[in-house]
């Protein structure tokens, strides 16, 4: 597949340019490669060399692992001698807090690289998201999470390498990590990842399947100009009646009615929703039968970026998860807080 429009293009293998790159040419050019191991040596073997030569080469270096993974990189990196100005400046994060919901994530990666890491210089992440324990759902966003890197982070001076470990994931992680990196990485460089698949194709594969419908016994309202603030407080109760915490209480109401604000600013319109609990989330489907959303990403992509949904950008990082669909019958959003 070809690479997305002004995001991915040739990068740099190891200290070594691919033809027809180089470190002036490439240096904004996002890279981003999936590392395949099959054992922590093999691991070890890519991602050392990977994280010492940004060392050498002064840059803003970052690892996002399990601490017991961070601090075997520590040992084998070791002193560096010779190395730029950010020796020993190697930030360690915990995986486990890192990795809390998909588009949190997105949001902070972007918000850490704008604010504290691209103004120190490019930035050179290694990370191993976690897979462990995440539900189908979960599991889908995830992926959908490393697609969007190729979005967000096109143009700047990020390389990243994610690590997936072959064997204790299953397979369709593995294939989605395929088609999800433009590069694989491994201890004798860099190839290109054929299975690579254009990132608006990919992310409108992870919604090809239609949403389940609410339950029977969801709570419904109908909503319309003036009638907002009701539909406030139909939502802080319900809220209350599945014991949904109090922050997240506001997360969730602050998520809906923003979403209800703006179907009733769309030329007056009206709207329809359901509440309910499920699988320790707490649900609200919102429907606008008149508009369908035009956008590629919705939502996905950071305000200042083209065609950026400042509001839609804001409800999905007050929610755990948020589902689209939308066509010719119009949109339904589906919010989805963690109850517990």
């Amino acid at each position: 597949m070809n690479a997305p429009s002004g995001g991915t293009g040739l990068p740099l293998t190891g200290d070594r340019a691919l033809p027809g790159t180089g470190p002036e040419a490439g240096r904004d050019v996002l890279v981003h490669r999936a590392l395949l191991y099959r054992s922590r040596q093999e691991f070890l073997r890519t991602a050392v060399p990977f994280l010492r030569a940004g060392l050498h080469a002064g840059d803003v270096v970052v690892v996002i692992v399990k601490p017991p993974v961070s601090a075997e990189l520590r040992e084998r990196l070791g002193p560096i001698r010779g190395a730029g100005r950010r020796a020993a400046g190697v930030e360690f994060i915990d995986a486990a807090e890192w990795f809390g919901g998909p588009m949190r994530t997105l949001a902070s990666s972007h918000d850490r690289a704008r604010d504290d890491w691209w103004p120190n210089g490019r930035l050179r992440l290694l990370a191993e998201p976690v897979w462990d324990g995440r539900t189908p759902l979960e599991t889908r966003e995830w992926m959908r999470h490393e697609c969007l890197l190729n979005v967000v982070f096109a143009g700047t001076p990020t390389m990243i390498v994610c690590s997936y470990d072959v064997s204790a994931l299953p397979r369709h992680v593995l294939d989605g990590a395929a088609r999800t990196h433009p590069e694989l990485a491994g201890p004798d460089g860099a190839t290109v990842s054929e299975r690579f698949t254009d990132p608006a194709e990919f992310y409108a594969d992870c919604d090809a399947a239609p949403l389940a419908p609410p339950p029977a016994d969801a709570r419904r309202a109908e909503f319309a100009a003036g009638g907002l603030p009701g539909l406030r407080d139909l939502l802080t109760a319900e809220a209350a009646r599945h014991g949904l915490p109090g922050d997240r209480t506001l997360q969730f109401v602050l998520a809906v009615n923003e979403v209800a604000t703006g179907i009733v600013r769309d030329r007056g319109g009206r709207g329809s929703l359901w509440v309910w609990a499920e699988d320790g989330d707490l649900i609200c489907d919102v429907t606008h039968p008149g508009r369908a959303l035009t956008g590629r990403y919705p939502g996905h992509l950071p305000p200042e970026m083209q065609d950026g949904d400042v509001a839609m950008w804001a409800v999905r990082r007050l929610c755990h998860i948020v589902e689209i669909r939308s066509g010719v019958r119009g949109t339904r959003i589906r919010m989805r807080v963690r109850t517990g």
